[in-house]
């Protein structure tokens, strides 16, 4: 083929003997644009110009040229000290719409992850080989199931304390709920579909993980053996009060979609609570309110089902009374009762001479006082205050308690 001074590759070669073969009159048109997969046309094009200008009139004409589209090198350089130093550890992804909404730079993601990956800097997750997994279908409606998990996580970086991060989705739409508390307990969880209750109302059904906080570990007692029932936690008992059922989960991947939720969180909030230096737990909600708004606008699925499946909730004095801790006790001769590691004295009330041996509802309430009621009065109070002197001073075992 001569010395022309072009790298050819392998098509090019078999292109140029086509051709070849073609102007020798050894093969058909028909032949030489099946063996090229073009037209008729567009082999007697390459025949004439094989013939005029040689090898070169089969190269395309752009070859070694730099192209009109490429990233300008000063705006790849600014990118790479962004990247390395300012935005380190940002997925491309979520680099790609800081620089443009943050420095108005415009890269496309493509472009962005090749630019990262020639000079060295590793994506932010390795992908992992997938296992197989059965589908399960989304929900059909709306409100017919929440996922709820929590996320312990540094995700102030340093700059605060730890914090956990409870929250819900939607099965069927992709609806988030979250909120930063300074731990995962049974109260957390209480708070967090309270806000549900308020903005969209009842769900169906919660799916959730095998922690303490939502199945009982003990075994059923022989009333609730007889009842036919399963031991119930705080947190399941005031859910079965409202109707909603919770549905244990045999696996993390089981609620594959509040998992991901993490996943997305964990990347792109805690960079967004750096870049506004957020270093307590109110700064961190003020940004996760912003985030979840913009996440739930432009990630929303729309179900198969338009009907909304959520329930009106009950009237606030009737929710407070049922997303607390609650337990039926029997009264000691020295009328006292036993809740949740403290022994509570009652005092001597007008109405009762004595109720040595009858049983009473002992509550705890959001504000974190403890109320013990019998036939539907109160006979007991106590302070948030006085139940915070108790802990410290008569505490006895662990408690879901709420501490002032």
């Amino acid at each position: 083929m001569g010395n022309t001074g072009l790298t050819l590759t392998m098509k090019d070669k078999q292109r140029i003997e086509v051709i070849q073969a073609f102007n020798a009159g050894r093969i058909t048109v028909q032949d030489a644009a099946s063996a090229l997969r073009r037209s008729d046309r567009t082999v007697y094009r390459m025949a004439r110009r094989l013939l005029t200008r040689g090898i070169e009139g089969l190269v395309h004409g752009n070859r070694g040229k730099p192209s009109k589209r490429q990233t300008p090198k000063r705006l790849k350089k600014r990118i790479l000290v962004l990247a390395q130093a300012k935005y380190a550890d940002i997925n491309d992804t979520h680099l790609c719409e800081i620089l443009e909404r943050n420095d108005d730079l415009h890269i496309g993601r493509e472009t962005l992850r090749h630019l990262l990956r020639s000079n060295g800097i590793p994506p932010k997750r390795r992908r992992r080989s997938p296992k197989y997994r059965s589908r399960r279908e989304r929900k059909p409606a709306l409100g017919m199931m929440l996922q709820i998990d929590a996320s312990p996580h540094d995700w102030l970086e340093g700059r605060g304390p730890w914090l956990t991060l409870v929250g819900a989705i939607d099965d069927a739409t992709n609806f988030r709920w979250a909120r930063f508390v300074e731990a995962e307990t049974t109260w957390s969880y209480m708070e967090l579909m309270e806000r549900i209750f308020d903005s969209h109302g009842l769900p169906l059904s919660l799916y959730s993980d095998r922690h303490s906080i939502f199945q009982a570990k003990r075994e059923p007692t022989v009333v609730e053996q007889l009842k036919n029932r399963y031991p119930l936690t705080q947190f399941g008992r005031a859910m079965d009060e409202l109707g909603i059922k919770v549905i244990p989960a045999h696996s993390p991947q089981a609620k594959g979609r509040v998992e991901r939720m993490w996943g997305v969180l964990q990347d792109r909030l805690v960079v967004e609570l750096r870049l506004v230096r957020a270093s307590t737990i109110e700064q961190a909600n003020a940004v996760l309110d912003r985030l979840l708004a913009d996440i739930n606008r432009r990630f929303h699925v729309a179900p198969k089902d338009q009907t909304n499946l959520f329930r009106p909730a009950p009237s606030r004095s009737r929710l407070d009374r049922i997303l607390c801790l609650k337990e039926r006790r029997t009264v000691a001769k020295d009328h006292t009762v036993s809740f949740e590691g403290l022994v509570l004295q009652i005092p001597p009330s007008r109405r009762f001479h004595s109720i040595a041996g009858r049983h009473v509802d002992v509550l705890q309430i959001k504000d974190g006082s403890i109320v013990i009621e019998h036939r539907g009065m109160c006979i007991a109070r106590f302070s948030p205050e006085a139940v915070s002197r108790l802990v410290r001073t008569k505490l006895q075992g662990k408690t879901d308690l709420k501490v002032a």
